[in-house]
């Protein structure tokens, strides 16, 4: 099948939540919601068991059964990040932090609801520096979902799906001059095959020579995960991590679900893949016992979001999740 960008974006356009109004701050609460799941893709193939619906140096994968909830470590946790971003903020105990994932996808295509203007992407990147919200890699806000690390009381962990080319030349000069750490999901099939509006891989090299970002698999042709075959199915995973590996040399931690769609079978299979967690497309804060490994959410920043919308994000929004008591009393990350 010849991959098609606009087919996807369509698709994804579609199962993406919709933007709230621009002067109601408390109208973002629909981003809980999850979004529809992705109907089949015309080059999918039937699954004779169709399941119902549904920073640091490299850690071990997620323990016990894959997509096993985050329970307290087994080993000794490393307090602090070693080769991933540094902290600026001071770290709290694992049930005073909040986190949420924020997901992007393109910048500066007019009014495209799934675009943001690259000024306000600036002023929101300020904004969180400004008001003690720490940014950090997916791959630290795993580890403290499992209890090894302990983070700041306010977290925000960038992504940027796809790869298309107006991260590199109106996200990134904003990122690299701020310092901010960020994650790509990447789609593999985009870049390899050269398309028009997405990235060269020697342009996401560079961003990767600054070690400010963590690359994720975003898929190799960017197909909703639900309703395909078990072959489609590994060769998005299978063929994503290898393209990554070779090009970049680098083996991605996490997996961003292409238009969120999942269920439970697509979600374990991803974690027994050998990824260590992935992450949805269905609003929510994040709390340290909160989130499944295979389906941590993420929070989508659109077209007309307001500065006043998204500072709610980390005041409002992120009060409407609690810990885990349970969790948190038996982590020993410090």
């Amino acid at each position: 099948m010849r991959f098609s960008l606009l087919a996807s974006v369509a698709l994804l356009a579609c199962s993406a939540n919709q933007p709230p109004p621009a002067a109601e701050a408390p109208a973002l609460a629909i981003r809980a919601s999850a979004p529809a799941e992705a109907p089949r893709a015309p080059d999918t193939e039937p699954d004779p068991a169709t399941p119902d619906a549904t920073a640091d140096a490299p850690g071990a994968a997620a323990a016990g059964a894959p997509g096993a909830t985050a329970d307290a470590p087994s080993a000794e946790p490393t307090p602090a990040a070693d080769a991933g971003p540094r902290f600026r903020e001071p770290v709290v105990d694992v049930g005073e932090t909040r986190a949420v994932v924020l997901l992007y996808h393109g910048f500066d295509r007019g009014k495209d609801p799934l675009s943001v203007a690259s000024r306000h992407f600036r002023e929101q990147m300020v904004w969180l520096r400004e008001n003690q919200v720490e940014a950090v890699w997916p791959s630290q806000l795993v580890r403290f979902l499992r209890g090894e690390l302990r983070l700041p009381r306010r977290v925000a962990v960038i992504t940027i799906d796809d790869g298309m080319a107006s991260v590199y030349s109106k996200a990134w000069p904003i990122l690299r001059e701020l310092g901010v750490p960020f994650s790509l999901g990447i789609t593999t099939a985009l870049v390899e095959e050269r398309h028009r509006e997405a990235m060269r891989w020697p342009q996401i090299e560079e961003m990767l020579a600054s070690g400010l970002v963590e690359i994720a698999s975003h898929g190799h042709r960017h197909r909703g995960l639900a309703n395909v075959s078990r072959r489609l199915l590994d060769e998005e995973l299978e063929r994503s991590r290898e393209l990554l590996e070779q090009r970049l040399g680098v083996t991605p931690r996490v997996y961003y679900y292409p238009l969120g769609s999942l269920n439970s079978r697509v979600r374990d299979h991803v974690l027994s893949a050998g990824y260590e967690a992935a992450f949805t497309a269905t609003g929510a804060p994040i709390a340290f016992g909160s989130a499944h490994l295979g389906a941590i959410p993420r929070t989508s920043v659109f077209y007309g979001d307001t500065l006043g919308q998204f500072g709610w994000l980390f005041r409002g929004f992120v009060e409407r999740v609690k810990p885990s008591v349970a969790a948190a009393s038996s982590s020993d990350a410090r």
